[in-house]
């Protein structure tokens, strides 16, 4: 979760290269930001702030050496005693940290005696183990590499000495990127915040600390590492920074047709994942989030075929628990765009340990989970920085269906994907859908809660809509089963309350009109999404009701909802709280 660099070298200006690298990679957490650095061995600064990272906050301040972080808060209020970095008594030693450390009451109570903790965060234990190593004459490599292998977890640490510049990181199935700039190595725990400075990183191995060395000095096992390590190339991206809020939404939203495109294009990787899969008695989709509902998806389409093996979703926190969930004779086809997440890593580790052979639909290239798996999918959503899955859920409906098509037997050379690219452009380019869109939005806006309703296998779609609204505009939102409303949930509906009713096909939709009536006779706003039922509609519903035809429409369109909504509650969707773009902990 958490957004970590680290520089040595050459003299830069702290204010637009560690605090901007913060800044590109905040969607990974923007509780609170923090930066420590020295200059030629000598220590200049620490600075911590509660909030966005503000790039103005250093002014004309250079640095040969420098770590830097953004938090999503896990242990401790969101305060500058809690952010990040952490120090130990003497100010010499500065650490930054994503993971949480399991095992931190223990370690806490092993600590010298004497050590005063000045922070609720289980990140600064490992400052003072590797501070209580330095008082015994153990060197800053090995001291961290102790103290690192005390820690149960997932953990990555960032250690800068701010006397000698000399940085030493240490990480265990949490990304920390490594690459050599001009006069000066760079880390990252996100390869985006070195876009525009490096073409190419390489991922850090588990369970080794490596020494990055100092300014006058780069470590030779950090040269040898950049040298024999992976090449992972670095996302482009289009820097939305600046451009107000839910300008990365937007923008996201509206490359969804060239991303159908690109899918439609490149079939090579589906077709080997499906030739697994057809020796499979069972095919399990998981996934977390919006990916656990592209998992949904995936399961249902399988099921309406008849002809391959039987599909299920699981979700992925469900499956370190429950090691049992997965078979003998089993496939996993695990979703995820960072492929860094927690849940995500645990039950392709399960599959694994299982001997069940796992497909990957990733986003990002080098990631821990595509170090995992037998066969990777990629999604060819391209980077993704606003932390509401736009564009890389897209990617994953499109990747899951043309999975589908090919564990089928079917053969389209992507004709089927191209037309939905089109339609998706027509869909953003339509009056009439930003006019149902803003009356949604503005709907939605006035009240607490809103319901979806849908049926078959529309429901992940449903599901993905519900979470959408919720996220981006905390407006509680549900997706309920159309053969359910009766029994129950229709208790909430009163004068005013958001209903959006979405129809798969025109047969449903005959089912739906039935409940969009039964909804509009106790008040409720009742907004249509889909094929038209056989029969006319009148009045009301037919001034709320938009005529698309596929899961890929009617998930744009609740997407646009979505950000409109936010917008018009003044909240920015590119930033909801309490959430970060990456859950790299459990």
């Amino acid at each position: 979760m958490c957004g970590i660099f680290g520089y040595v070298g050459a003299p830069i200006e702290v204010g637009p290269v560690v605090l901007g690298a913060l800044r590109s990679m905040e969607y990974r957490g923007y509780d609170s930001w923090g930066t420590a650095f020295s200059l030629n061995g000598e220590a200049r600064g620490v600075v911590k702030r509660v909030g966005r990272v503000d790039v103005g906050a250093v002014n004309d301040t250079m640095a040969t050496a420098a770590v830097g972080h953004t938090r999503w808060a896990t242990h401790g209020e969101v305060c500058e005693r809690n952010a990040h970095p952490h120090l130990d008594h003497g100010g010499r030693i500065a650490v930054v940290h994503n993971g949480i450390i399991e095992n931190a009451d223990r370690l806490r109570a092993e600590l010298d005696g004497g050590t005063h903790l000045l922070s609720d965060t289980d990140s600064e234990l490992m400052v003072h183990l590797v501070s209580e190593r330095l008082r015994r004459g153990v060197a800053l490599t090995e001291a961290v590499q102790e103290a690192f292998l005390l820690m149960e977890g997932n953990n990555a640490f960032v250690v800068l000495d701010l006397y000698s510049g000399e940085i030493v990181v240490v990480a265990r199935r949490l990304p920390i990127r490594l690459a050599q700039a001009e006069r000066a190595l760079i880390l990252a725990s996100d390869s985006a915040a070195l876009a525009g400075v490096v073409d190419t990183t390489i991922a850090l191995p588990d369970d080794v600390a490596v020494t990055l060395g100092t300014p006058l000095k780069p470590s030779a096992a950090a040269l040898d590492l950049l040298r024999h390590g992976k090449r992972i190339a670095v996302p482009a991206g289009r820097n939305v920074f600046g451009a107000g809020p839910g300008a990365a939404m937007r923008a996201e939203i509206a490359e969804q047709p060239d991303v159908m495109r690109r899918i439609a294009a490149d079939a090579t990787a589906v077709d080997r994942a499906a030739a697994i899969a057809r020796r499979a008695s069972r095919v399990v989709f998981t996934g977390c989030g919006s990916a656990s509902h592209a998992a949904m998806y995936g399961a249902d389409l399988l099921a309406e075929t008849m002809r391959v093996p039987e599909g299920v979703a699981i979700a992925a926190s469900e499956i370190l628990g429950r090691p049992s969930l997965i078979r003998p004779g089993d496939v996993m086809v695990a979703l995820t765009q960072s492929g860094e997440t927690a849940d995500v890593i645990d039950a392709v580790t399960v599959a694994r340990d299982a001997g069940v052979p796992v497909i990957g639909m990733i986003n990002a290239e080098g990631s821990s989970v595509e170090h995992l798996v037998d066969e990777t999918v990629p999604l060819l959503a391209g980077h993704e920085r606003s932390v509401l899955a736009t564009k890389s859920y897209m990617a994953m409906l499109g990747r899951v269906w043309q999975f589908g098509r090919a564990m089928a037997g079917c053969i389209d050379n992507g004709g089927e994907l191209a037309r939905g690219a089109d339609s998706l452009q027509q869909v953003l380019d339509s009056h009439a859908v930003r006019n149902w869109v803003a009356g949604l939005a503005s709907s939605l806006a006035t009240r607490s809660s809103a319901m979806v309703v849908t049926s078959g296998v529309h429901m992940p779609v449903g599901y993905e809509a519900a979470l959408k609204i919720k996220e981006g505009s905390y407006v509680h939102a549900e997706a309920i089963r159309a053969g359910e409303l009766k029994h129950g949930v229709i208790a909430l509906v009163d004068d005013g309350f958001p209903c959006v009713l979405m129809s798969p096909d025109a047969s449903i939709g005959a089912r739906l009109r039935i409940a969009a009536e039964e909804l509009r006779s106790r008040g409720a706003a009742v907004y249509w999404s889909g094929p038209m039922p056989p029969v006319t509609f009148e009045g009301p519903l037919a001034a709320n009701a938009i005529e698309l035809s596929t899961p890929f429409e009617q998930t744009m369109v609740m997407q646009m909802v979505a950000l409109e909504t936010a917008l018009s509650k003044g909240v920015d969707p590119d930033y909801p709280r309490n959430l970060a773009k990456s859950v790299t902990v459990r």
